[in-house]
Parts: C-alpha cells; structure tokens; sequence
C-alpha cells in the first residue's frame, strides 16, 4: 500500500490513565498471579493507549481501519458517551494511519477499511 493510499485510512485511538484499563489488559497483569502492582514500574496515573474496536470496546493492539472519515466520526460519536462513563479519564482521537500499523496487513489494509465500513453502517 503506498503512502498516499495510507492517507484514505482511519483509525481510533484512545489514551488514559493505566489504573483505568481493564485488568487484563494491564502491563502489569498476568493469568496466574493476577495484579503485580509496581512490579513493572507502572503508576497508576501514567497513560496507556489502546484501540476501539468495531463492537465500541477498547483493544490493546490491532488497530482497526475506516475508509470513510465521516462514518468514522459518527461512530466515534456513538460510542464515545459509553467509554466517557467506564472510563473517566480517556481522549479518543481519530487520526491517519501510520505504516508501521499496517505491518503483515499492508495488502489487505483497504479491503478491510471497506468491511468495517459496511459493518458500522449495519451497526448504526
């Protein structure tokens, strides 16, 4: 995909605070022994980021695509009093895609920006 198609290309991601993360998704969580706070030197108030998924969800990587900026915003705004309210302290910021998100999905990139496109106008 060249540079200028990457300008065609949306996706959104948010920052907040790591305390306000879900627990799995923490840096400093793991399966066996839950939370290990401090271990990894992580304070609560530092900022995360993280993704939205197609379903309004925070995801820690994976970035989805949009073809369409303003379908993007209308999702956007659906979904951001919902995350506004999990989770206080969180910026959403739609922006271009950088290329190195596309990494292995470099050829599929627009194929799926359309899919997702047709997926939010079901959803909304």
């Amino acid at each position: 995909m060249k540079e200028e198609e990457l300008r065609k290309l949306y996706t959104i991601e948010v920052f907040l605070k790591h305390g306000d993360l879900p627990k799995t998704m923490r840096d400093d969580w793991t399966p066996s022994f839950g939370l290990e706070q401090g271990k990894y030197g992580i304070k609560d108030d530092d900022k995360a980021h993280a993704y939205i998924s197609l379903n309004g969800k925070l995801k820690k990587s994976k970035c989805e695509f949009f073809e369409d900026k303003n379908l993007a915003q209308k999702f956007l705004n659906h979904v951001e009093p919902k995350l506004k309210k999990l989770y206080p302290s969180i910026t959403i910021n739609l922006r271009n895609v950088k290329s190195s998100e596309l990494d292995y999905r470099r050829k599929k990139a627009l194929e799926e920006a359309i899919a997702n496109n047709l997926k939010i106008q079901k959803s909304l």
